[in-house]
C-alpha cells in the first residue's frame, strides 16, 4: 500500500494457496506499461503457491480492519526516510551551485 501510496498504479490480489487449497490473500502492484512489482512475494515458501491476480480497487484507509496502524507506522518512517534524503541531495546541489 506504502508503494501504491507513492507511484500509484493498480493494486493486484492473488491467492496463497497450499496443497490446493487457499489459505490467504496476497497483494502486491501493477504500474504503467505492465510493470509488476511485487516487495513481499519471498515471503512463500516452496508449498505456497500464489495462483491468478485481479485488480481490486484500493479501500480507503478508514475502512481497513488489519493492519492499519502498521501501515500507518510503515507509511510515516518511509516518507520520513525519503524527505530526509531529498534534503541531502538538495543540499548538496546548493552546495555545487554556490
Amino acid at each position: 500500500m506504502v508503494l501504491n501510496d507513492l507511484m500509484g498504479g493498480e493494486l493486484i490480489r492473488g491467492e496463497v494457496h497450499v496443497n490446493g487449497e487457499r489459505v490467504d490473500y496476497h497483494w502486491w502492484n501493477r504500474l504503467g506499461m505492465g510493470i509488476e512489482i511485487d516487495l513481499t512475494r519471498e515471503q512463500f515458501g516452496p508449498e505456497e503457491i500464489v495462483t491468478g491476480g485481479i485488480v481490486i480497487p484500493r479501500p480507503p484507509v478508514t475502512e481497513w480492519r488489519r493492519l492499519r496502524e502498521e501501515y500507518e507506522l510503515l507509511r510515516d518512517r518511509v516518507l520520513e526516510k525519503l524527505n530526509r534524503q531529498q534534503g541531502t541531495a538538495s543540499a548538496a546541489v546548493s552546495r555545487q551551485s554556490a
